[in-house]
């Protein structure tokens, strides 16, 4: 089993890239605000996550559990498809790329798991307000992504596999109390 910290680096390493590519986003939509906005929104949200991880990471160190075997392996397979599907998104951010296009790849980044694996990491090093946190980030996140695919998108099937995505995280959240709980 890998380390807590090469998994958490390699989390963070794909958070940044995926911040990255939303921030090429809003470059290419820069002619549009409220598309620019939306996408420098979600760049902002990704580094949010990335901040969290590094707290996260950080606490452990302090605490010399970094070195501790992780409780699960990122997956190569889930990791090396993110990593291309990354690679692939960032080479086509440029003009003609649509908001519809560049919603779908969006998806497909926040369907990839490894938000999954995040939270999973979180609960399972006993770190349940940074999970709290870290779910309701999300849960916003992909509720913004579903106001954009219903209101830019034509292919209805999108917004259903997003909706789909926002439950499944709200009732992740519910499920372990923070929905009920105020924001500190």
């Amino acid at each position: 089993m890998p380390s807590l910290r090469e998994v958490m680096e390699a989390t963070m390493a794909l958070e940044k890239e995926t911040m990255g590519l939303y921030a090429r986003y809003a470059k290419v939509f820069e002619g549009e605000p409220k598309f620019r906005d939306f996408w420098y929104s979600m760049a902002r949200d990704e580094a949010n996550h990335v901040g969290a991880l590094t707290l996260v990471s950080t606490v452990l160190e302090c605490e010399g559990l970094l070195e501790q075997a992780s409780p699960f392996a990122l997956e190569d397979e889930t990791v090396r498809r993110l990593r291309n599907l990354l690679k692939q998104a960032a080479e086509d951010a440029k003009p003609p790329l649509t908001m519809e296009k560049a919603l779908a790849v969006a998806l497909e980044i926040e369907e990839s798991e490894i938000e999954d694996r995040v939270g999973e990491l979180l609960k399972a090093i006993k770190e349940e307000r940074e999970y709290e946190r870290y779910q309701r980030l999300l849960v916003h996140d992909l509720g913004d992504l579903s106001y954009m695919i219903e209101c830019y998108c034509q292919d209805t099937s999108l917004l259903t596999r997003c909706d789909a995505l926002v439950e499944r995280h709200a009732e992740a959240l519910r499920r372990s109390g923070g929905a009920s709980r105020e924001e500190d």
